[in-house]
């Protein structure tokens, strides 16, 4: 899985020829993969100085992250290969920021090299905060579509939040027949949150609707960053897709704030609901939101009500995403929740968990009935 995110990740969208404050595509070096940066330094009279970020992956605030400085000379290119590891000394994968005072440019290319030298992977544009958008779309999609008998595809997401507050962003898929997928997905970017290139179930999607041809729009109320990639399981070559504004797009509406959130952490073969949800805490009508990250394995989440009616159908997840789901209490009683994956791994059957709602109990015993 590793690998997959690696391969396939991108932020650009758009090319800003001289930029700024530029976001570029998830760094990293996994097995055969590489991704190697290069900044150039447009100007003829002096050296630039850039302040360097690494964001970390799974949403959460980056606000505190710390930078390095680089310097590019006068008209000339900084050649980073490896560059999580060149220019950071990390490890893994990562989100990369750049900003300065001075214009440059930066682009990156992820690939992975083959038993024969040959190479396959994706070219990145850099692009700056001024690029990013409040509405937008990703057509050109596909997920399990066919091409002659044997050719299947696979689609990601990935988006980045480049501003020192939180996004709130709803999310649309929809079909090859141009009809919307389920319902919209609301999600939560933490203040330059980073979400790799993810499946679409990180993004509200359970459903078998027919997604050889989709697409998907967003609406926040602040500029985000966000594209599609496109694998081929045949060969693993992967296509970059970039988000355009979305003209006729529904503008963000913000929920109406009476929910409730709590965090659900799929990791060690153990499903972590924090805060603890207590007897009195909800009640029938409540607004909840499941905010989800998953760890360390492909792991699934599924909630069932006191009846055995699915709250949260049956989801399955790959390391790293970061999903809110969101339902309301109709009923009272005990709630059931459980991996959904059954192959996650031998600790499966540990990843269960119940917690009860509003539950009458018996008044203090006076005396006998009839």
């Amino acid at each position: 899985m590793r690998l997959r995110l690696l391969f396939v990740c991108a932020f650009a969208f758009a090319t800003c020829a001289f930029a700024k404050d530029v976001y570029l595509s998830i760094g990293g070096s996994v097995g055969a993969f590489r991704t190697d940066m290069r900044v150039f330094n447009p100007s003829t009279t002096k050296d630039i100085q850039i302040q360097a970020y690494l964001l970390p992956l799974n949403n959460v605030d980056n606000t505190n992250v710390q930078p390095k400085t680089i310097t590019v000379p006068k008209r000339s290119m900084a050649v980073y290969d490896d560059v999580v590891t060149s220019l950071f000394g990390a490890t893994g994968l990562g989100g990369i920021r750049l900003s300065s005072a001075d214009d440059f440019v930066a682009t990156q290319r992820v690939f992975a090299t083959a038993s024969d030298g040959s190479t396959t992977g994706q070219f990145v544009a850099g692009v700056d905060q001024t690029a990013a958008m409040k509405q937008g779309v990703i057509v050109q999609m596909r997920a399990n579509g066919t091409q002659g008998q044997a050719r299947t595809f696979r689609t990601n997401v990935g988006v980045v939040n480049p501003n020192n507050v939180a996004a709130n962003v709803t999310w649309r898929i929809y079909d090859k027949n141009n009809n919307l997928v389920g319902q919209p997905f609301n999600q939560v970017l933490q203040p330059f949150g980073v979400i790799g290139p993810s499946g679409m179930a990180a993004f509200g999607l359970s459903s078998t609707a027919d997604l050889s041809d989709t697409w998907m729009t967003f609406s926040s109320d602040q500029p985000i960053v966000a594209y599609g990639s496109v694998i081929d399981n045949l060969n693993n070559a992967g296509t970059y897709i970039a988000g355009a504004a979305d003209s006729g797009g529904t503008p963000f509406t913000p929920a109406t704030p009476n929910g409730k959130t709590y965090n659900v952490s799929l990791s060690s073969f153990v499903i972590t609901v924090s805060p603890e949800i207590k007897l009195l805490d909800l009640n029938v009508g409540d607004t909840v939101t499941f905010h989800i990250t998953v760890r360390d394995s492909t792991h699934g989440f599924e909630l069932l009500d006191p009846n055995g009616a699915v709250v949260i159908p049956p989801v399955i997840f790959t390391p790293g995403d970061v999903v809110d789901k969101t339902w309301t209490v109709k009923t009272k009683g005990t709630y059931a929740y459980f991996c959904a994956n059954t192959s996650c791994g031998t600790g499966h059957s540990s990843m269960t968990g119940e917690f009860s709602i509003q539950i009458a109990t018996m008044p203090p015993d006076s005396g006998p009935r009839y």
